[in-house]
């Protein structure tokens, strides 16, 4: 009698999950086969890695993929122009994610990303590495797949080489008077994360003197502020993103050029839809795919593939690429980072923009 009841309750538990899983699985297969007639519309930031990412699910589900390339701030600023105006010309949104979370996320440009969740694997929080960091924002519309370390700071040795640049500190020394090249910090973007944390780190009567009795010379334009460093006009960079010096060094150059490891800052890549996608079954079956095991698996490959540090991913059962394992945030102790890109470090980002722009003018 007692078996027979142990096998009914256990029946009893069971046919709740396996009627879920069948539900879950015939919505995948009608999704899947909807999805084949569409292309799905990405635009996404400059890494070569991206490529190889649509190309694989391109292979894996037969569905086309029309990507365009551009800069966080760039993609930001046509995603406000043209919903103004009615368009919805977007799939999917991948890069850094700062402008997402902090400025496409609270102006509503951006989809609640759960509701394109089908797979049981992607929903459970429990394989992801802190639940409380795989999403940027709090309306949950920015997925942070990969959480990481960046470096944003460069030094060429051939430029005074007798200063030391160990610390904070040590960027006011005078001899660096007129030597240091850093991103216009106006916006967010790389400049601005390493000038965060610098105010993170030091406050805001060390970040004014950085910017003001130093006398930096400012770039709007990344190629101007690569171009500053790599000739020997500036001994310091502040704000290069990390992949053009990973290609730079990848191409046999930048021998005389340092990345300073000692100045990170917690930067994210992840993914978001902007409002309205076109193609809703073909972002249901990416967003499903990429954030599974194997698509992250796929994600970190192809990054290692093409750049030389980062190659992450939020998923616990998915382990860094070999040599990457020091880019990622230490977990236990997430209070020793200021997450830039994320709203949760949207005070220093925010605290920095307006310091830089009543220091420089801009």
């Amino acid at each position: 009698m007692f078996t027979r009841l142990m096998a009914l309750l256990v029946l009893a538990l069971t046919l709740p999950f396996a009627a879920q899983a069948q539900d879950w699985q015939g919505e995948w297969k009608a999704t899947a086969e909807k999805a084949k007639s569409q292309t799905l519309k990405p635009i996404v930031a400059g890494e070569e890695a991206y490529s190889l990412i649509f190309a694989e699910f391109t292979k894996k589900f037969g569905i086309k993929t029309e990507p365009t390339v551009a800069r966080p701030s760039v993609a930001l600023a046509r995603f406000q122009t043209e919903q103004k105006n009615g368009q919805f010309n977007w799939d999917i949104w991948m890069g850094g994610t700062s402008n997402m979370s902090n400025v496409a996320s609270p102006a509503g440009l951006l989809e609640p990303m759960e509701k394109y969740f089908i797979s049981p694997e992607v929903k459970d929080p429990a394989v992801w590495r802190d639940p409380h960091f795989i999403f940027g924002d709090r309306k949950r519309s920015v997925f942070t797949n990969a959480n990481r370390v960046e470096f944003y700071v460069l030094r060429n040795n051939s430029v005074l080489p007798e200063v030391k640049v160990e610390t904070w500190d040590d960027f006011l020394n005078p001899k660096l008077k007129g030597k240091i090249a850093i991103r216009d910090a106006s916006v967010p973007n790389a400049g601005t994360f390493a000038l965060a944390t610098a105010y993170g780190v030091k406050g805001e009567a060390f970040l004014r003197k950085l910017l003001k009795d130093q006398e930096p010379k400012f770039y709007e334009n990344p190629q101007q502020l690569d171009a500053a460093i790599t000739r020997g006009s500036a001994a310091l960079s502040i704000g290069l993103e990390a992949f053009v010096w990973d290609k730079c060094r990848n191409d046999g150059g930048c021998k005389e050029i340092d990345n300073l490891r000692q100045f990170g800052a917690a930067t994210s890549a992840g993914l978001s839809v902007p409002k309205n996608p076109p193609n809703v079954e073909a972002v249901k079956i990416f967003l499903n795919w990429f954030l599974s095991k194997e698509g992250q698996e796929f994600w970190v490959k192809a990054w290692a593939e093409k750049n030389t540090s980062g190659a992450l991913s939020m998923r616990k059962d998915v382990a860094p690429a070999k040599g990457h394992e020091a880019y990622l945030p230490d977990f236990t102790k997430p209070e020793n980072y200021v997450f830039v890109s994320s709203e949760k470090g949207g005070v220093e980002v925010d605290a920095t923009i307006k310091i830089f722009k009543e220091v420089s003018g801009h």
